[in-house]
């Protein structure tokens, strides 16, 4: 409590930090995600940024489907350690300060009628490809427990049918980018316990367990 009451003259700076990055246009964000995409992906894959929860809610298709994500991969690990709480997940999914970035497949219409239409309409199956979302990072911008802006990561998802194929590394580096850019000095994350996979994925990638989280929490966090 003592230190929280005594903020210096740097934990302001750092603060002020956090406002400037979360005032950054969504234009900004984006072409700073692609910079790390462009040649890990191929033309069937995008990404995509969401400056704010509001650019979320204006997409309710993005939105449920996250949730969903979250939920399929993640909920019976919360139900063995401190519970799931649907309402909660979705709260933080509409936070003010919530910040995404998308990983998106563009998918080709099949077909004989397909192609009549195409014809008949003088389209291209690029005109006619259906985008759907296999990955997301939420993070959001905040001041650390050592009063350091940084980024923090609360959801890294991807689909089971598009896991080991690069895309985790490549929203880990986008969100990282954007950070770098921005003056922030690192990317956190919060990880629970029980999930190996993930804690091997963070180390492998670069990041390390801290003493930040209590020692009988269910969690770890990384840097």
């Amino acid at each position: 409590r003592v230190k929280m009451m005594s903020l210096s003259s740097k934990g302001d700076e750092e603060e002020k930090k956090t406002r400037v990055a979360n005032a950054v246009p969504k234009t900004w964000l984006e072409k700073t995600a692609l910079s790390v995409s462009d040649d890990a992906f191929s033309k069937r894959l995008f990404v995509r940024c969401y400056a704010s929860h509001l650019e979320i809610e204006n997409s309710e298709n993005v939105r449920d489907w996250m949730y969903a994500l979250t939920e399929t991969n993640m909920r019976e690990m919360y139900e063995q350690t401190w519970g799931w709480n649907s309402l909660e997940k979705r709260r933080e999914l509409s936070d003010q300060n919530a910040k995404f970035v998308l990983v998106f497949t563009r998918e080709m219409k099949r077909g004989e009628e397909g192609k009549e239409a195409k014809v008949a309409l003088n389209t291209t199956d690029e005109d006619e490809d259906e985008e759907k979302p296999v990955a997301f990072a939420h993070y959001r911008f905040e001041v650390d427990d050592d009063d350091v802006a940084s980024v923090y990561i609360y959801e890294l998802q991807v689909e089971q049918t598009m896991k080991r194929s690069g895309l985790g590394r490549v929203l880990m580096r986008a969100c990282e980018k954007i950070g770098c850019a921005l003056g922030l000095k690192h990317a956190a994350l919060t990880v629970l316990k029980t999930n190996q996979a993930a804690r091997s994925f963070y180390t492998k990638i670069g990041y390390e367990e801290t003493d930040h989280a209590p020692v009988d929490a269910h969690y770890v966090i990384m840097r």
